[in-house]
């Protein structure tokens, strides 16, 4: 029995090893209820958390430059109209990043860098009614 404890020992120690080799490690800390909508997106396509997120985080990068960091500056005509039907006070616009709404999953609101909400504790903010959205909007403030 102890010759397997420490066989254990070793693979383990040697897995440790191996990963602090040759990955880097990023801890990621989304808001509660998060994970898992991440993972149920991830399984749904055959992929780990892991990879899914790696996947996303590549793709975004594949230029060479973050697309996500190029996105224009300012409201397209849609989500001009969004935040108008939303009744978000016009004094939260200059705070917020980008904006979406899926039947499915509801409206999100994502705050520029220097912003966050007291609601979420974080610059994402994701609501399921319009009513909520302004509540939760009301909330956010520079850091």
């Amino acid at each position: 029995m102890l010759k397997k404890e420490s066989n254990t020992r070793n693979r383990t120690a040697y897995k440790n090893q191996h990963r602090k080799d040759h990955y880097d490690t990023i801890l990621f800390a989304f808001p509660k209820g998060e994970k898992e909508r991440i993972k149920t997106a991830a399984y749904s396509l055959g992929m780990s958390v892991n990879e899914y997120l790696y996947a996303l985080v590549c793709d975004d990068l594949a230029s060479g430059e973050s697309r996500f960091g190029k996105k224009k500056q300012g409201f397209n005509e849609e989500q001009r109209r969004m935040l108008e039907k939303w009744q978000v006070p016009q004094k939260y616009y200059e705070m917020i990043e980008d904006l979406s709404y899926t039947k499915d999953e509801g409206y999100f609101i994502y705050l520029k860098e220097g912003f966050i909400n007291d609601a979420t504790g974080s610059r994402n903010i994701h609501c399921e009614k319009t009513s909520e959205v302004r509540r939760i909007i009301g909330k956010t403030h520079k850091k």
